[in-house]
């Protein structure tokens, strides 16, 4: 993976990053809402879904395209300028992870068993689970970008 020699080229692709993963985390929340209501879920409920788990899936893979410049450039700094910072990455990484297999996991249960009454709600509380540990994830992206100042 290349090194992004640009610290503005970093902070733009990195800012992006936050913003469509934002994004992503407002359209999941459509399902939740909408599968609260009774009876089949309409054709833009399933779409939605399939929408948010591709958005949350974008800025994830933005997020692995920067992290070989992020641990060359930022991540030294952090680690001792403010270790506290270093770990609050470390640990909005593991819930990215966590939220991108929620949102998944809430399409795919959608498209399995969003006929049965049981598919529905699991496919709710997938995609909850998922905007909140994503509402998280981004609360610790905005402290530690705030942070981290370029890192170089």
């Amino acid at each position: 993976m290349p090194d992004l020699a640009s610290p503005h080229l970093y902070a733009l692709l990195e800012r992006i990053h936050g913003h469509v993963a934002w994004l992503g985390l407002a359209l999941m929340l459509h399902p939740v809402v909408s599968l609260g209501r009774p009876g089949r879920p309409r054709s833009p409920t399933r779409w939605s879904a399939w929408l948010a788990a591709a958005l949350v899936s974008a800025p994830y893979a933005l997020g692995w395209w920067l992290y070989p410049t992020y641990r060359t450039h930022v991540k030294p700094t952090l680690l001792v300028d403010s270790l506290p910072l270093a770990l609050a990455f470390e640990t909005k990484e593991h819930l990215a992870l966590m939220t991108l297999t929620l949102a998944w996991a809430g399409a795919l249960a959608l498209h399995a068993g969003g006929e049965t009454r049981r598919g529905r709600r699991a496919a709710r509380v997938l995609f909850g689970c998922g905007a909140a540990t994503g509402v998280v994830t981004g609360a610790l992206g905005v402290v530690v970008a705030a942070g981290a100042h370029g890192g170089w």
